[in-house]
């Protein structure tokens, strides 16, 4: 497969700034911090353009703290600039490059699959076992601390391959390389 070019142009475009933004502020849970970042809703997106045009973007810090529910998880969030700019930064850099990689079955955080294509997806798996074997098993499986294991160094590598825009791995390494272990997805 071809590496993606010419895609940090597509942070740069208006629409998508304000497409990231209404969902950033739709999904964030915060609604005080939210009201208070759309009062000022064309100077936050005119913000963000600049310093994505300036090439000064620097990634802020993350506010980490625990829940319990249904067990212990570790939270990594940061402040809705950043959470726009990595919204930016999925849909117009990674999702282009690294969803014609993945494989049908895979249902998380794709547009038009979520958890109801993963239950019809594996009914028809468990179906298909059913004609085809007498017994079978079904693994099910959660990967303890996935996102805090990922090694720094293979994900850079691997995105190269895929990436070859210099601008759009530049902005890519600052997120990752903000976190000490792992990425601040958790």
């Amino acid at each position: 497969m071809k590496r993606k070019g010419n895609l940090y142009s597509n942070l740069l475009k208006m629409e998508n700034i304000i497409k990231a933004y209404e969902e950033v502020c739709s999904h964030t849970k915060n609604k005080k911090k939210v009201r208070s970042y759309k009062e000022y809703k064309c100077i936050y997106i005119s913000r963000i353009y600049h310093i994505l045009e300036k090439r000064e973007y620097e990634v802020g810090k993350y506010h980490v703290f625990v829940i319990y529910e249904p067990k212990e998880r570790v939270i990594v969030s940061q402040n809705i600039q950043d959470k726009v700019i990595n919204h930016l930064i999925s849909r117009q850099i990674l999702y282009p490059a690294l969803i014609p990689c993945l494989i049908n079955e895979n249902v998380a955080s794709l547009e038009g699959k979520g958890t109801k294509y993963g239950i019809e997806l594996a009914n028809k798996f468990h179906r298909k076992c059913k004609i085809k074997y007498k017994s079978y098993y079904i693994l099910k499986c959660d990967i303890s601390k996935f996102f805090a294991s990922i090694n720094h160094t293979i994900l850079k590598q691997k995105l190269c391959k895929k990436i070859k825009d210099k601008e759009a791995i530049e902005i890519i390494f600052k997120i990752i390389d903000s976190q000490q272990e792992g990425i601040g997805i958790r």
